[in-house]
Order: structure tokens, then sequence, then C-alpha cells
């Protein structure tokens, strides 16, 4: 509740500090405020301090050890990316208050989609996250992509939202309550519509689906990654995927787990769909963003393995741990294209071309980057799926060998940037300008990377 009062507060302080148009004075805000969060939520994750004011809200949010820990998670990546703003190109230099507002309102949007109790805050906090996302994907109104992207995502979005809205009218319908406790334990003793409950779980299933972009929901991620604005394709692939799947992950583990035997082989069947056709159609990728668009997709169809196992132990610390790995990784992969691409105006494979030569450091970020995406060991990123593979093996062991293979075949693309920048000659490229600021925040999120591969268990066992 602490950090979700600071990014409101700091939310309105950027709006109001943006007529001034200072870059420097938005950012700063924007950092301080994030930063306050951040710290914030450590120190309560730390000393378990989850009383206070959960006890006047306990029946629409629980501030709870899952709460703050993925509250961590996205405010580490916020920090990051709002670092990566400052240095010029295009990142975020269109509107300049209005885009640090509503990343930070989005934000706050986040934090209710983790620590909700009643599927009303549920249906708030999916929305306070979404309708910013979809002004900011469109926030470049002179670029047809970025129209394009801000359609597509605001038409899929109110599609998602309907179907939602619909499932949970249908699981009230059927247990007479929104109160997560209250239709956990109408399924558990039977007092409920079998029918309509289950009608309702699917459809807010379909609803979330879209929201995290699994197959067969994941259509409008490419274009829209690909269209939107470069930070804000990095914030929604990294903070909003991370949002949707607390938010999943909680829902059905504490509503719906007495009806996993209904919904578990659904479940199982999107993952493996959503895997299998996300790496497959990455292979064939020329353009980063686009490339990294499936990519994210492909991640969502392993993560959908730790809802899949719910009541297993560890699997929510899995999820943690991976999203985590993930979110730095990618954050660290786009400021690097951030870089390369904007220099050089060129948005495919072969803006690597030869980088290793040109920029050394930037060539061994986005090394690291890409290995720990596509889980090779000893990385962060490996930790992350041997976890959350192992969380998921007893239930599903048919899917994690189908998961293995797909991690098998996303080491290709991954790898095609790593060819481009250490093998590939490019002498006509310019030099790529660093500027120092954009290196000490890479340097963080690298920092951070390493840490999770000495220490992957500190952040498996938070919660």
């Amino acid at each position: 509740m602490k950090a979700l009062l600071i990014l409101f507060f700091t939310a309105i302080a950027v709006l109001f500090a943006g007529l001034s148009k200072n870059r420097k004075t938005l950012q700063t805000i924007a950092l301080a405020g994030s930063i306050l969060a951040l710290l914030a939520t450590g120190i309560d994750l730390m000393l378990g301090d989850t009383t206070g004011l959960n006890e006047h809200y306990a029946t629409m949010f629980r501030f709870d050890q899952y709460a703050l820990a993925f509250s961590a998670v996205v405010l580490i990546g916020t920090v990051l990316i709002l670092g990566l703003s400052g240095w010029g190109f295009r990142a975020l230099t269109d509107t300049l208050g209005d885009n640090y507002g509503l990343i930070l309102f989005s934000l706050c949007g986040a934090l209710c989609m983790f620590s909700f109790t009643n599927m009303v805050m549920l249906f708030l906090g999916i929305e306070i996250l979404s309708i910013p996302m979809y002004v900011m994907a469109g926030s470049r109104r002179d670029e047809p992509e970025s129209n394009e992207a801000a359609l597509k995502y605001f038409l899929m979005g109110a599609f998602a939202t309907g179907f939602l809205l619909f499932g949970i009218a249908l699981v009230y319908g059927a247990t007479a309550s929104f109160d997560m406790q209250v239709i956990a334990r109408a399924i558990a003793e039977g007092k409920h519509s079998l029918g309509m409950l289950h009608m309702g779980i699917l459809l807010m299933l379909v609803g979330l689906s879209f929201k995290v972009s699994a197959v067969p929901f994941h259509f409008w991620a490419p274009d829209v990654y690909t269209g939107s604005p470069n930070l804000v394709t990095a914030f929604m692939s990294t903070v909003v995927k991370t949002a949707g799947f607390a938010a999943l992950y909680r829902l059905f583990s504490s509503a719906f787990v007495d009806a996993i035997d209904f919904w578990g082989i659904t479940v199982a069947a999107i993952a493996a769909l959503t895997m299998t056709l996300a790496n497959v159609t990455a292979l064939f990728q020329t353009n980063f963003k686009r490339m990294m668009a499936y990519s994210s997709i492909s991640h969502a169809g392993y993560l959908l393995l730790a809802v899949l196992a719910i009541g297993q132990a560890g699997s929510a610390g899995a999820m943690l741990l991976y999203t985590l790995s993930y979110s730095i990784a990618t954050i660290c992969a786009f400021a690097v294209y951030i870089l390369v691409a904007e220099q050089n105006n060129n948005a495919s494979l072969d803006a690597f071309n030869g980088l290793s030569k040109r920029e050394p450091f930037l060539a061994a970020v986005m090394v690291i980057s890409m290995l720990s995406l596509a889980g090779i060991p000893p990385t962060a990123g490996f930790f992350g799926k041997y976890f959350l593979f192992t969380a998921a093996f007893e239930r599903y062991p048919w899917l994690i060998g189908l998961a293995v293979i797909n991690s098998a075949i996303s080491i290709y693309y991954y790898f095609k940037v790593i060819i481009a920048m250490y093998f590939v000659r490019d002498e006509a490229s310019p030099v790529v300008v660093t500027p120092v600021g954009f290196k000490w925040v890479v340097a963080g999120g690298l920092v951070l990377i390493a840490l999770l591969t000495l220490a992957p268990g500190s952040v498996y066992g938070l919660i």
C-alpha cells in the first residue's frame, strides 16, 4: 500500500511538472518516486510487514509476501526503463511529462493486480494498467505504425475486457460472490452452479490470455510491439507481462484451485501451443522488435507452467525468479537495441553486424541478455527455467519435455544476434555513441543478472 500511494502521488507530481517541459526534472521526479516505492517495498518484504492497512482493506487488497515480491520485480524493471529514458534518441521524447505520468499510473494498476482479493479489484487493476498503455503505444501520432499499434492494442484489449467481465459475472452467478475466499469455499463445498462456473472460468481465462499474449490470443502482440516506441515496448514486454501472470496465478491459486481438474488441461494446451508456435515463428523474423515479440510470447508459454503447478511447492517462487530474470535481460537487450537501431536508422538484425568491433561493451551486454533469455547455464534465465520446469514436472512431464525442446529451438534465433555482432563484418556502419548515464543503467542491469546467477535461491525463497 505504501508503494501504491507513493507511485500515485509521484505520477500526479510528474503531470504538474510536465508544464516545465524539462526532461531532466521529469525524469528525476519519476525515478525518485519509483526508487522510494522500491525501497518501501523492499523494507516491508525483508521485515515481513504485511499488517497495517491490510486490516482495513482485507476484502479488497492484501499486500502479502506474494504481492510485495512481485511489486519489487516491476519496480526494478520500471527504474531501469526510466533510467534509460533520459538519454535522448527517440525514447520518450514526444510528450515528456505525459509519458512519465502514464508509466507511473500504469504501474499503480500493476500493484493492484498483485494484491487483489476481490475480482472487482482485479478488473480495476487491469484497466488502470491497460488504458495508459493504449495511449503510450500511439504516442507518436505522426507515425502510421504507432497509430496502428494503438488501435490494435485498444481493440484487442476491449475485447479481452469484455470476455473477462462476462466471465466474472458468470462466476458471481455461480457462487454469489466476488470475494476469492468465498468463491474457493463455494467450489470446495460444491455450493455452486457447475456449468455456469466452468463457463465463467473459461471466459476469464480467455480474457487474461489476451493480456499475457498467449496463443491463440496473441495475434495483436507482434504488430503492437513493433509499432510502439521502443521503451514502451520494453515496458509492455516486462512489467505488463509480469503483472498479467502474477494476477493469473493469484486468481487461479486463490479462487479456482479446486477446479484444476477442469481448467488444467485447457491451460496445458494453451501453454503447448504458445511456446511451440512462438518459437517456430521467431526463427523467421528479421526485425529485432518483432523477434522479441515472439520471444515474449514464447516466455508466456513457459510461465503458464507456473499456473499449472499451483499447489506444488515452489511454483510461485519459480515464477518470481523467472519474471525477474526475464525482465532484466529483456530491458538490457532493448537498451542496446535503442542505441544501435536509432543511431543507424535500422530496425533489422543487420544493425548489429560487427557491433563487437565498434562497441565491445554493448555487444557483451547483448550476449549476456540473449544467453539469459535462451536459458543457457549458468545464467539467471537458466535457473528460472530450471525451477519452473521442476515445479511443473510431477503433474505435466510431457509438457516439460516439449518446453525443453522449445528452449533448444529458441537458441537459434537468440544466437542470430550474437553471430551478427561477432562474426559478420560491417565497416560501413557508424560508431555507436553511448552516453555515460546509459552505461550506468545497463551496468546496473548486468549486476542484477550476475546476482541472480550467483544466488537465485534468495529470490526463489521470498514467497
